[in-house]
């Protein structure tokens, strides 16, 4: 694997270094999330959570991605993905393909993506979030869905709506493992502005008619510095239940944000319930965004997350977030 990054590193920076003509420019990029955080409560009945008073230093994420514009119809991006494994393992950080795929310009009204792509699933509420350097989204906090998935994808705009709308494997950047397929499909509108609005379902075929359904509705409103967000959610599991009963999860989102001079607060709320568990679960998370300079943010900020257990989650960052 290593030495895969290494030569991926060698090409991309020779295709960079030697003279081109406009059609054969590529792009190198990089983003990484690196935190300190301090665990200050913890619920001793969650085996995943860190024990409490732990503390640590982390390169949570980092992103290398290499864009290049084949010609004036295709364009093409290679990014690799490196994850901390967390508090206690010993796996290092293993870069993995996150996207790999060729995209069609002008392809059946819109734009044509093969391979391993983005799909809607969050796209438009993580953009407007405007923090996933500090945390994910609802729906990919708690595991439903994928951000990125190997098959064909098409986004483009009709009238006042816009379409992104997918058919892939369905278990992201992993390999296949049935026979079934998922279908994505999302709608979104601009009515002023200042307001986007959009509509999101997936349908996930799975052996033994253990299908996934997920619905999810957004709506964003940003004007005069004010960023606000809502995205509620449902999740059917079919026969995943107790007895092959189906399991239902709902939640919503609410978060926003304000401009304090040149720099941001923010803050959010999550609730997230499971009929079959009979249990819901608060998340809550506030911190002060300093931008030191163009692509360099350091973010304190707290996560508090109450389960049903007896102990709140309770943990202090300082995230740095950088972008070249």
């Amino acid at each position: 694997m290593r030495l895969r990054f290494t030569l991926f590193i060698v090409i991309a920076l020779t295709l960079i270094g030697r003279p081109s003509t406009d059609a054969d420019v590529g792009k190198i990029g990089g983003v990484g999330y690196a935190d300190y955080y301090y665990v200050a409560s913890a619920d001793d009945t969650d085996p995943g959570q860190i024990p409490e008073k732990q503390n640590a230093f982390r390169m949570r994420r980092l992103y290398l991605t290499y864009n290049q514009d084949v010609s004036e119809r295709f364009d093409v991006r290679f990014r690799l993905e490196a994850n901390d494994a967390g508090f206690g393992k010993t796996a290092k950080m293993v870069p993995f393909v996150k996207h790999g795929y060729l995209k069609w310009k002008g392809a059946l009204g819109g734009d044509l993506y093969l391979g391993l792509s983005g799909t809607p699933t969050w796209g438009i509420s993580e953009s407007y979030w405007g923090y996933r350097a500090v945390e994910k989204t609802i729906l990919d906090l708690n595991g439903i869905g994928s951000s990125a998935d190997v098959g064909v994808g098409l986004t483009g705009a009709t009238g006042a709506l816009d379409y992104h709308i997918m058919v892939a494997n369905g278990p992201g950047q992993r390999p296949e493992t049935d026979n079934g397929k998922k279908f994505y499909g999302s709608l979104s509108t601009r009515p002023s502005d200042a307001l986007v609005l959009e509509v999101y379902a997936d349908l996930d075929l799975r052996p033994a008619d253990q299908n996934r359904l997920t619905a999810k509705g957004f709506a964003g409103i940003e004007s005069g510095g004010l960023r606000l967000g809502v995205e509620p959610f449902i999740r059917i599991n079919s026969e995943a239940g107790t007895g092959g009963d189906d399991e239902t999860i709902t939640g919503a989102s609410i978060f926003a944000s304000l401009p304090v001079g040149n720099n941001r607060v923010f803050g959010r709320f999550d609730l997230v319930s499971n009929d079959d568990a009979d249990t819901s679960e608060m998340f809550i998370l506030a911190g002060y965004d300093w931008t030191v300079e163009k692509g360099l943010h350091i973010i304190p900020n707290i996560h508090i997350q109450l389960p049903d257990g007896p102990d709140p989650n309770i943990q202090a960052r300082v995230t740095a977030y950088y972008k070249f």
